[in-house]
């Protein structure tokens, strides 16, 4: 790192890594009894304290966030045209991996597939991805995972639940603007795409530290996503990889660690954690250097290391690891503000 806050992170990290396990209680009535595998690797992600979080794709080429897709009703043909200038010239995975290794964070999390249906990795399920659709033609994730096994670094993926671009997901409450036939969505068909690319993801990467699910919440309390079927496929492909759902509800059978998404665990400041009570599971919750997840030109409301730091401290208090989000630029690692962190 080439700024201060990374040697205040790194030393914040250091202080604030302490033990702490769980008797991992789940809270669904469902039966799911994890591996002890399964159950040494929570009692290291609990005491991880600091994971990196990259928020990463072609919406950065728009420089207006990971929603600008669904916020301004981008026309999902034209909004595909971005991915033939995406060419992250200045991407080393080793010198990201070093970087955010040095800061003090134990784990990296980054998108691998986000609303957009676009696919940061080379999968066989879809055109629309880093390999097939950009002049780049290398896979991102698989020089991260490579880099991250040399350099001891835990590698999560986040993946999206929802689509605003394919078909065959069911219409939800967003992504009504992209241009899809009304009425479109073949469950049985979009449930399929998506176990297969998980099988990919962990099948072709190497160990995956735990699969980070967003957009459950696009679909009706009562919409049953079969995430019974889903999770126990992903345990049986790699027992240890822990699995997380950014549902903004207490933790379903299946689930290995509960997130907590711009909030303490027991807060609802940001208002997503309503009726969400705190398990026996471990704890993570995500938090952004300014006020988006994806890079957006006009947000440079960055927060101070003092900020970040006291949130870490607070997340180490409350037994909860922090997940701080980086929204890299189309080209360049990250965002160049004044507190960000820089490669």
């Amino acid at each position: 790192m080439r700024n201060k806050l990374a040697q205040k992170i790194k030393l914040g990290a250091a202080l604030l890594l302490m033990a702490g396990t769980s008797a991992f209680a789940q809270t669904s009535n469902q039966i799911y009894t994890p591996t002890p595998e399964n159950i040494k690797a929570r009692q290291e992600f609990q005491d991880n304290k600091f994971g990196i979080f990259l928020h990463w794709g072609i919406y950065s080429m728009t420089a207006q966030g990971e929603w600008y897709m669904n916020t301004h009703n981008i026309n999902r043909n034209e909004y595909a045209k971005l991915a033939s200038g995406f060419y992250p010239s200045r991407f080393d995975a080793a010198e990201w991996v070093s970087a955010i290794k040095t800061s003090g964070a134990k784990y990296i999390c980054i998108t691998s597939r986000h609303h957009d249906s676009f696919s940061m990795f080379d999968t066989k399920e879809s055109d629309f991805n880093i390999v097939d659709a950009t002049p780049f033609k290398r896979d991102i994730l698989k020089e991260l995972a490579e880099e991250c096994q040399k350099q001891g670094i835990k590698l999560h993926f986040y993946y999206s639940h929802l689509d605003w671009f394919r078909d065959d997901y069911p219409e939800g409450n967003t992504g009504h603007g992209t241009g899809r036939p009304k009425g479109h969505g073949n469950w049985a068909s979009y449930y399929k795409f998506m176990n297969k690319q998980l099988t990919e993801l962990l099948t072709n990467y190497g160990p995956v530290g735990a699969i980070w699910f967003d957009g459950i919440w696009d679909q009706p309390t009562n919409f049953n996503w079969q995430l019974e079927e889903q999770y126990a496929l992903i345990h049986k492909l790699q027992p240890s990889c822990l699995i997380g759902n950014n549902h903004h509800r207490t933790p379903y059978a299946g689930e290995d660690f509960q997130m907590f998404e711009r909030d303490l665990p027991g807060e609802n400041k940001a208002g997503f954690s309503a009726g969400q009570g705190i398990s026996e599971l471990p704890l993570e919750t995500c938090e952004t250097m300014n006020g988006m997840w994806g890079y957006r030109i006009e947000d440079q409301n960055y927060k101070s290391p003092k900020e970040l730091i006291h949130y870490l401290v607070k997340a180490a208090g409350k037994n909860a690891n922090l997940l701080m989000n980086i929204g890299p630029q189309p080209a360049h690692p990250i965002n160049q503000g004044e507190n960000s962190l820089i490669l």
